[in-house]
């Protein structure tokens, strides 16, 4: 086999670094992973996807690369012009290692094979074994050895470009410091949105506003006014009975994967301090999943903790070996959340970097927590009575409309089934204003279903079927039509109350929030500024650098405003406001407990070799991007967007992506 080895053709594709280390971290295991079927004949495809100065890419590269990344990614399936644009960055690395001299040699690449060949016991995988793996992997026995040769040439560049980068022990100190001083906060936030619900316009801007931008307001479609009868599910399901044997029945037909109250997991958090640093700290993150995934696709809960409490820039959990607070629950509501990732992924397995909110977050799944029938029993009772609710409600609207069609009276409709409904007739009957597609109807809301059920509504005392509204169902009755015309001030003044609000909150904001500002003699005296103009100063305990200043969706942070914080001693106030994202944020110092410096001697060479890796990185990562624009700007770099568009249009699971432009 070592003679084998020694013949390794010098071919000419590479595999990016993450790629390469992936593949040959795998290999150990003998992990084949099972292609996706629309990726049977493009894997082998030799088809070019992309040139970079002469250096040729293939399809087939293209879609191994990316049921590479998508098993190492929780299954998810990623667009081909992300994966390309990996692909074009390592053959620019290649051909610099190519150019500085730094190619690794066979003898290099053939004990690095032989260091990957060996089994736990020591013993050797056999060459049959090896081949078949190294196919599996990169369609063929010299990519895959390609892979290696350019793992270790793309290693012998950054050490070479980076050699002569360094950090001062002072940097690393300041740098500690920054991270571990707590803060307590006394802050305002002040927003246009904020603001605008405290103005009050005055009829004549209103008016003024309605007449500058009448034309905005012409009403271009007929408009609708209606009676509808309401059934609420609500008010049905109070009348029901659910017992617990129904409740019984219900748990014992929950499938086993939905018996959780969550699932546990862990952290690792880096911050993105400046927008241009981005890539920086994405290669960072990178670093760390390589390092976390060199003995296999998953990572123990120790393994996973021992480097959170070293890299993670997460305080609050690093400490705990980046454990999460609580398990995590399904949120609809939040679909961009990092943490739903967990809840589609396997004990043990860890996600791609995930870029969220100025940060990036790698996430680790741990175990279910078991729910039991106590815990899910009023859960149950409540799915359970909606859904019975619902089909009652439906059966019963379908009564009233019956009947409304034949009376044409919403009032005596409503008091004959009031009782069955669990309502008054005066809770039943409702009247809309003249409404027009996209309207927003008072106690319904702009509903595409309602807009649906009026639509084929065209003379009066036409009545519709009936219709889902939120809370239940409406059944309407056409009363009054009127034609396309301009819009009257009344009709519409509602609709300009809130532009107006808007409008006059952007152009306040900013000066109140200096106003509350300059207020502000000390950090005590912020609450009383604040209350002067109308808003409210709250605390923020043990606050560090990197974590949001506020609450909820719209909290935030930004390095001008970390700065000022950092710059602060106790009872200090910022005396200018701050922007970031939609808030101005005027913010004081309570007190200030600096980092404990014994800390730092303890964490010293670890946090030396951090800073100088994250250094290291930025310089390696900013001299490829150099290398990048040059051939970009002299068309070294041709891609073919048509092979792409074949890839990702069998690939029906990709995220979709941009069009890579030709360069």
């Amino acid at each position: 086999m070592l003679k084998f080895f020694n013949r390794l053709e010098k071919t000419r594709n590479f595999v990016l670094l993450i790629f390469a280390i992936l593949m040959v971290g795998s290999l150990v295991f003998f992990y084949t992973p099972a292609r996706n079927t629309f990726t049977t004949n493009l894997s082998t495809s030799d088809e070019t996807a992309a040139k970079v100065s002469g250096e040729k890419i293939t399809a087939g590269e293209v879609v191994r690369q990316k049921e590479q990344y998508s098993q190492f990614g929780g299954g998810r399936s990623f667009p081909s012009k992300m994966i390309l644009d990996g692909l074009i960055n390592s053959r620019i690395s290649r051909l610099e290692a190519d150019r500085l001299g730094l190619t690794a040699s066979d003898a290099e690449v053939a004990d690095q094979i032989r260091q990957q060949l060996k089994k736990p016991d020591g013993t050797t995988v056999d060459q049959a074994t090896y081949q078949q793996n190294a196919i599996d992997q990169a369609g063929s026995v010299a990519a895959y050895e390609q892979a290696i040769r350019d793992d270790i040439s793309s290693r012998k560049l950054d050490a070479f470009i980076t050699s002569g980068v360094t950090v001062s022990e002072q940097d690393v100190l300041d740098d500690f410091q920054k991270k571990n001083t707590k803060f307590d906060l006394n802050y305002v936030a002040i927003s246009s949105t904020d603001l605008g619900k405290k103005i009050v316009p005055t009829d004549q801007e209103l008016l003024d506003y309605f007449n500058a931008n009448k034309a905005s307001y012409y009403i271009s479609v007929p408009q609708k006014k209606v009676k509808y009868v309401f059934v609420n599910t609500d008010k049905i399901g109070q009348k029901l009975q659910i017992t617990d044997a129904d409740l019984q029945a219900e748990w014992n037909n929950v499938p086993a994967e939905r018996r959780t109250a969550g699932v546990l997991g862990q952290e690792i958090v880096l911050r993105v301090p400046k927008p241009e640093e981005d890539a920086t700290v994405q290669g960072r993150a990178t670093d760390i999943i390589q390092e976390l995934r060199k003995n296999g696709p998953t990572v123990s809960e120790d393994d996973f903790a021992k480097v959170a409490k070293g890299r993670s820039e997460n305080p609050q959990s690093a400490g705990n070996g980046g454990k999460l607070s609580g398990p995590v629950r399904e949120n609809t509501n939040k679909p961009d959340d990092p943490y739903q990732r967990l809840l589609k992924m396997k004990p043990g397995e860890i996600t791609e970097p995930i870029s969220y909110q100025s940060r990036y977050f790698i996430l680790r799944r741990g175990d279910d927590v078991p729910k039991t029938f106590e815990m899910a029993k009023k859960e149950l009772e409540v799915s359970l009575r909606n859904r019975k609710a619902y089909s009652v409600a439906a059966e019963l609207a379908q009564k009233i409309a019956d009947s409304l069609k034949e009376t044409k009276d919403p009032v005596k409709t409503a008091q004959q089934f009031a009782a069955q409904a669990n309502m008054t007739a005066a809770e039943m009957v409702k009247e809309t204003g003249y409404l027009k597609p996209g309207d927003d109807v008072a106690g319904i809301g702009i509903s595409p279903q309602f807009e649906s059920g009026i639509e084929p509504l065209a003379s009066v005392g036409d009545v519709g079927d009936k219709t889902p509204v939120p809370s239940g169902f409406a059944i309407p009755m056409l009363v009054d039509r009127k034609e396309p015309r301009d819009a009257e001030f009344d009709e519409v003044k509602a609709q300009i109350v809130d532009v107006v609000k808007v409008e006059k909150a952007r152009a306040q904001v900013e000066q109140i929030a200096k106003d509350v500002a300059a207020a502000a003699t000390n950090a005590g005296a912020l609450g009383g500024a604040a209350t002067a103009k109308g808003f409210e100063a709250k605390d923020q305990k043990n606050f560090v650098l990197g974590s949001p200043v506020g609450e909820g969706p719209t909290a935030g942070t930004n390095e001008e405003l970390e700065t000022a914080i950092y710059a602060m001693k106790a009872g200090e106030v910022s005396k200018i406001p701050f922007k970031v994202g939609d808030n101005w944020y005027v913010v004081g110092v309570t007190s200030r407990t600096d980092a404990n410096t014994a800390d730092f001697a303890k964490q010293r060479s670890g946090l030396l070799e951090q800073m100088l890796s994250t250094k290291r990185a930025g310089v390696f990562n900013d001299y490829l991007s150099a290398i990048r624009q040059r051939y970009e700007k002299d068309g070294s770099i041709k891609v073919y967007k048509e092979v792409l568009t074949k890839i990702d249009g069998e690939d029906k699971d990709a995220i979709p992506g941009e069009d890579e432009d030709n360069s």
